[in-house]
């Protein structure tokens, strides 16, 4: 492993948040978005699942640099969906294997997936459609079960109130997407909010 690189025990994932989410409204319109950049590190590989909006760009390679790391130091990137506050740094992981789902028409050279799947024993992509027909999360055990959601549950109030994201192809859809996550996770990283327990029983 690189410097910067946590303590791996028992070979079980450590998740950091590099960049917590955050919207910014006017009454009911959104003017400013970027996503939650989350960076999943085992003994093999570094993850990253979405990667923001591109204003913020420089401060994603700021937090990178901060722990000992480099663009090219990242092995895979995973885009909950390719709305652009999701995947708007992209670009800066060029050593990277990028990975979305086929309903979200990725761009030629990234992996499309079309159902879940298995990145280490650890961690796992879930199709959670609903805000996007190929939306999907990424599920990683290791002390907790975290989630790492996407806009699938986008921010703490949309927990609290149990109600699926404002912006959704299929409503419905969404909120059983929702549901599933709160009942597997322990811990949330929402698509625009910072990270949040379930307090599951």
């Amino acid at each position: 492993m690189q410097p910067g690189a946590p303590h791996l025990s028992a070979g079980k994932p450590f998740v950091r948040v590099l960049l917590p989410g955050f919207l910014k409204r006017e009454r009911d319109i959104i003017v400013e978005a970027s996503s939650s950049v989350t960076l999943i590190e085992t003994q093999a590989k570094r993850i990253i699942v979405d990667t923001g909006s591109m204003a913020d760009c420089g401060k994603l390679l700021e937090s990178l640099k901060s722990l000992g790391m480099q663009p090219q130091n990242i092995d895979v990137v995973v885009n909950t969906h390719l709305h652009v506050d999701h995947c708007g740094c992209n670009e800066i992981f060029e050593s990277a294997k990028i990975i979305a789902h086929e309903l979200e028409e990725p761009p030629v050279g990234n992996l499309r997936i079309s159902g879940g799947l298995t990145l280490d024993q650890n961690i796992t992509i879930v199709p959670t459609p609903g805000h996007t027909r190929g939306s999907i999360s990424v599920f990683v055990q290791s002390d907790r079960r975290t989630a790492i959601s996407g806009d699938a549950l986008p921010t703490k109030a949309n927990f609290d109130t149990l109600s699926p994201p404002f912006i959704a192809y299929d409503k419905k859809l969404a909120l059983v997407s929702m549901k599933a996550i709160i009942e597997w996770a322990d811990v949330v990283i929402p698509g625009h909010d910072a990270q949040f327990e379930t307090l599951r029983k």
